[in-house]
């Protein structure tokens, strides 16, 4: 399980990072959203574990950019990964949307928040995981992300349900 954080937390600072060299001034408002979908999976001791990264991303230019920057090459190191197609959507299904509003849903989930232009907002979660499993990983991959990240992160416990 760690080393598939520490690939999700690779690929998030990849992803991040894409936009860093435009100036850094506060984040712009984005009017026209183009929402990044990211799926990988992997089986680790018996369990298949997914992680699912969103990105409001400001074109489609811009979402199929930060994807293809921030995977490439990424799961090298990560044998059993699968990288599913990245999906670059105008409008999220009502269940993902509302990880963008910090609703909870019954895995916990990290919510970053840009601080710079260059920054996008972000939600990650991590399905197959036990609730406590899941808190862990939400705070090492909050942790990381704050490196180098000059938004705010946090992590939105699990509905319990």
């Amino acid at each position: 399980m760690k080393r598939l954080l520490l690939i999700v937390v690779v690929a998030m600072l990849g992803y991040y990072a894409y936009g860093k060299f435009d100036g850094g001034g506060p984040p712009e408002p984005i009017k026209n959203p183009v929402y990044a979908e990211v799926r990988v999976t992997n089986q680790v001791q018996g369990r298949e574990l997914e992680m699912a990264l969103f990105i409001r991303a400001s074109s489609e230019f811009d979402c199929k950019g930060r994807a293809q920057i921030s995977w490439n090459g990424v799961l090298d190191s990560c044998p059993g990964c699968t990288m599913h197609e990245v999906k670059c959507h105008s409008e999220l299904p009502a269940r993902y949307a509302r990880l963008f509003d910090d609703v909870p849903i019954p895995s916990p989930y990290l919510s970053a928040t840009a601080g710079v232009s260059g920054e996008r907002d972000g939600r990650l979660v991590v399905y197959g995981l036990t609730d406590e499993e899941g808190r862990q990983a939400c705070e090492i991959m909050r942790n990381a992300v704050l490196k180098s990240y000059h938004g705010t992160a946090h992590c939105v416990p699990a509905s319990g349900g």
